[in-house]
């Protein structure tokens, strides 16, 4: 009697087991788990914290970060190689503003107008939505709304009188009287070989009333302009010796910021977390960093370069509608709200700058948005990253004294003639460019090579 009822409990038992197991394998089977890319820096830890906190929200979709370097020209080579295979298992591109254009040429990103409406839409900053649409379609939705803008030190301005410079003369001036009186440097600057300097560079040329192409498409970038903006620059390093000698090593926005938080140098063009990076509990210069548009010179006017990320579904993802959820979950007021108050990214729903928590924890934000009246924009081009290499390689040559301003911004102005005329939108093409003792590559879709000597 007892050994048959112990079989029987043992069948029972047996039964709930093969139960259980069966359960959790459907329950794992009914699990999507979206692929999504991200930058290795994660200011704070907001994203990695929003992330955990989605997928304790839901059951049937997960979320996988796929990090990618913080360096935008290697994000974006990492992300077109990924996405050119056809074997990448990715769901969500994490896309720069001016990767919209190529990436939605190459057919890699899937237009949202059906699901990121007009509605939708309105709600978020125009500028950022203006920046995802390309060729009459919207392609991503924004969730950093960022402006490249000058940090400086508002306190040691106060301790000497000094006003905000409103042109780079000013600023060079105040700059060199603040390195005779203080142990610093005027400008920690992005002039490494990075998307970065195409950053900078825009914001001088424009600055001086410059461009890379006129309104019917003409290359503009070697007229006087252009070649006064970049002689200032290199005047700045060499004559007026107020630029970091690191600035031209620096590649990522961190680099440059590093020395700014350090107490090391006075002014700082740079994105919008430089503030919050600021305040941390390691920054010496916490409660000291201020916000200004970047100067104007004799010819133009104030500058800041308009940046910003967003999250666009990957064409071939097999889970476009769980991407979806993903993307409006992230981009939503009460996850963008949460980011900022834990000292993340800005976000860029409209009403969070109404917000009055946000406001009262986030003080620049008021000064901050006065400064996107001077947005100006990258070049907006289908084959931008190659024409973005060729002008941070022209004007690197420049900064270390390989060309003068002049030859550099002819020899670029070359290079985007070529490319305006032998690039057209169904080309396979790669264009290479001269450096040095090798060439570098610069392609969106390889297949043959036009050697420019």
């Amino acid at each position: 009697m007892l050994v048959k009822m112990n079989k029987i409990l043992f069948m029972i038992l047996c039964i709930i087991l093969l139960t259980s197991c069966s359960g959790e394998n459907q329950d794992k089977e009914n699990v999507t788990t979206i692929h999504m890319s991200i930058f290795e820096f994660d200011p704070n830890g907001t994203l990695e914290e929003a992330r955990q906190r989605f997928n304790q929200q839901h059951d049937t979709i997960q979320v996988e970060f796929i990090k990618m370097s913080n360096d935008a020209t290697h994000m974006h080579d990492q992300t077109a190689s990924q996405l050119q295979s056809g074997e990448s298992d990715l769901d969500i591109v994490n896309l720069d503003v001016i990767w919209t254009a190529e990436f939605a040429e190459a057919g890699w990103i899937e237009p949202l107008a059906m699901r990121f409406n007009d509605d939708m839409q309105a709600k978020f900053v125009g500028r950022q939505v203006d920046a995802v649409t390309y060729d009459g379609e919207v392609w991503a939705v924004p969730w950093l709304n960022d402006l490249h803008t000058m940090w400086y030190r508002r306190d040691l301005l106060d301790k000497y009188g000094l006003e905000v410079p409103t042109t780079y003369e000013e600023a060079v001036h105040v700059a060199r009287f603040i390195q005779e009186n203080e142990e610093m440097k005027g400008f920690s600057m992005n002039w490494g070989q990075s998307e970065q300097l195409m950053v900078s560079f825009t914001e001088f040329l424009h600055a001086n009333g410059g461009a890379f192409f006129d309104d019917d498409g003409h290359v503009t970038i070697d007229r006087p302009q252009a070649i006064e903006a970049l002689q200032f620059m290199i005047d700045m390093k060499n004559e007026y010796n107020v630029v970091t000698r690191a600035s031209l090593e620096n590649q990522i926005p961190e680099d440059a910021r590093q020395p700014f938080a350090k107490n090391e140098t006075l002014f700082h063009p740079n994105w919008s977390y430089t503030y919050m990076a600021n305040q941390s509990n390691d920054s010496l210069v916490q409660d000291q960093t201020w916000v200004a548009s970047n100067p104007a010179m004799k010819h133009g006017k104030k500058t800041n370069t308009v940046g910003g990320w967003n999250f666009a579904i990957v064409s071939d993802s097999e889970h476009k509608d769980a991407a979806w959820q993903v993307i409006k979950w992230f981009t939503s007021f009460e996850t963008q709200k949460q980011m900022i108050l834990n000292n993340g990214p800005v976000g860029t729903r409209l009403v969070l700058y109404k917000d009055q928590k946000i406001v009262e924890q986030n003080p620049q934000l008021e000064e901050y948005l006065k400064a996107f009246e001077h947005a100006a924009v990258r070049p907006v081009h289908p084959k931008y990253s190659l024409l973005s290499d060729q002008t941070q390689y022209y004007i690197h040559q420049a900064l270390t004294g390989q060309l003068t301003a002049e030859k550099a911004l002819h020899q670029l102005a070359e290079q985007l003639k070529h490319l305006n005329t032998t690039t057209d939108r169904s080309s396979n093409e790669l264009v290479c460019v001269k450096h040095g003792m090798s060439d570098r590559l610069f392609a969106s879709k390889m297949d043959i090579c036009v050697k420019q000597e």
